[in-house]
């Protein structure tokens, strides 16, 4: 029987909170499974709208030393002036660093391995995908509208969006079309709720893609991507698993419009900056 897989927004943008080994190892993962993984252009203009928030979100913390003076009576001292040796080394390295940024928000496609892959899966255009020229997307559009305006979920409880909506609704039709499982991976309670890194999909929609799609067919929450991929046969090693579940302990530094405060976890890691050409 079918499955297939849907990845929230705000996971896509935690791959610029990864180690770079790391993080190339969940894209070369989503690359493997493309044929089952449901991309939206929804998904993709939340990608794209947000992905400069998530690049910033590092930046913050790359900082030069200020403020720091060595007292008069120790500026002859061999440490005193090996410390403000290094101190300008340091500020050379994060002022290359910052030039490295630059370029990533610069010219994606040249300097964002992240943004690289995330352009061939949502250009691939498959059956399961749904993109600007999709027959269905109309008709999609009218069927997320009357749910954001009756107040069904997916949605967060501020949304002023029917983004997740059309994103759910597109669920529900592949499933249908393919008499097919799914398993979405979410972190920010849209869907449901999430505890030690389980996932639990909300009631309502549980019940509504039964009664929609058939009561053989199941839908599944997973707050972690690691663990969704093993779903699929994907050899996730334990660095990986590790990475991802330490990533959702560390607080947001910015949080962008598309992902709450509990979604939008942990800072850029320097080593996600491609090698300067």
């Amino acid at each position: 029987m079918p499955k297939f897989l849907f990845v929230d927004t705000c996971i896509y943008l935690d791959f610029y909170r990864i180690r770079t080994d790391l993080k190339n190892g969940f894209l070369a993962h989503l690359e493997a499974i493309k044929d089952s993984l449901i991309t939206t252009d929804q998904v993709e203009m939340e990608y794209k709208k947000n992905r400069q928030d998530a690049i910033l979100d590092g930046m913050q913390i790359l900082k030069t030393p200020s403020g720091f003076t060595v007292p008069p009576l120790l500026r002859d001292d061999k440490s005193s002036t090996a410390l403000e040796t290094d101190i300008a080394k340091m500020t050379k390295c994060i002022k290359k660093l910052r030039q490295r940024f630059d370029a990533i928000l610069k010219d994606p496609i040249r300097n964002d391995r992240v943004f690289q892959v995330m352009q061939r899966l949502f250009k691939k255009k498959q059956p399961i995908d749904l993109y600007r020229k999709s027959e269905q997307r109309y008709d999609l559009r009218e069927l997320a509208k009357k749910r954001h305006l009756l107040g069904y979920p997916p949605r967060k409880k501020s949304d002023t969006s029917i983004g997740d909506a059309i994103n759910w609704e597109w669920i529900v039709h592949v499933a249908k079309e393919n008499n097919a499982d799914i398993i979405i991976v979410s972190r920010d309670g849209d869907y449901g709720i999430n505890r030690d890194n389980s996932g639990y999909l909300n009631d309502w929609l549980k019940q509504e893609f039964r009664e929609r799609v058939n009561r053989q067919r199941s839908v599944e929450l997973y707050p972690l991507l690691s663990r969704a991929l093993k779903e699929f046969k994907v050899q996730v090693s334990i660095e990986e698993e590790r990475e991802e579940e330490t990533l959702v302990k560390d607080p947001p530094l910015i949080s962008t419009s598309v992902c709450s405060q509990d979604e939008l976890q942990g800072s850029i890691e320097l080593p996600e900056l491609l090698p300067a050409k």
